[in-house]
């Protein structure tokens, strides 16, 4: 068998090592568990640290479509409400540019909403294929 020889460094540095990583997580300051709350109230996001204390909607993934405020949907993962979209939001969903974002928004206002897949597949330019690669990323609720 091999010795090893006295200029080898590699267990001192192991457990050198070993010895920082356990006193690191001994020195950092523990913090309380604080889960933070965010509101959709008056045209504005609200975070709180306490989710009673919010007036507005809560925004979490089990919201109906009409209280997904569709211009921060897409940050919180939430699906966007298709017929209260305006184009800069239709144009962020994947394979939608600038002209089927105006010619969703003029199908919609021609017929007072889109409610439901069938509707979508309607719209000049999306066809089958687009329509069920949209649908996870869409709601439909009534227009407004």
């Amino acid at each position: 068998m091999r010795r090893l020889q006295l200029n080898d460094h590699r267990p001192f540095v192991l457990i050198l090592l070993a010895a920082l990583i356990l006193a690191s997580d001994w020195y950092t300051p523990k913090l309380d568990a604080q889960v933070s709350a965010y509101f959709w109230a008056e045209g504005k996001l609200i975070r709180t640290q306490d989710s009673r204390a919010g007036q507005g909607v809560p925004l979490t993934a089990g919201m109906s479509c009409a209280d997904i405020p569709p211009e921060i949907a897409r940050f919180f993962n939430l699906p966007l409400p298709i017929n209260r979209a305006d184009q800069y939001a239709l144009i962020a969903l994947p394979g939608i540019g600038p002209k089927l974002a105006e010619k969703i928004i003029t199908y919609r206002e021609g017929k007072g909403g889109i409610t439901g897949p069938d509707d979508l597949i309607e719209v000049n330019g999306i066809g089958p294929k687009r329509s069920a690669s949209l649908l996870p990323l869409l709601c439909f609720d009534k227009a407004q």
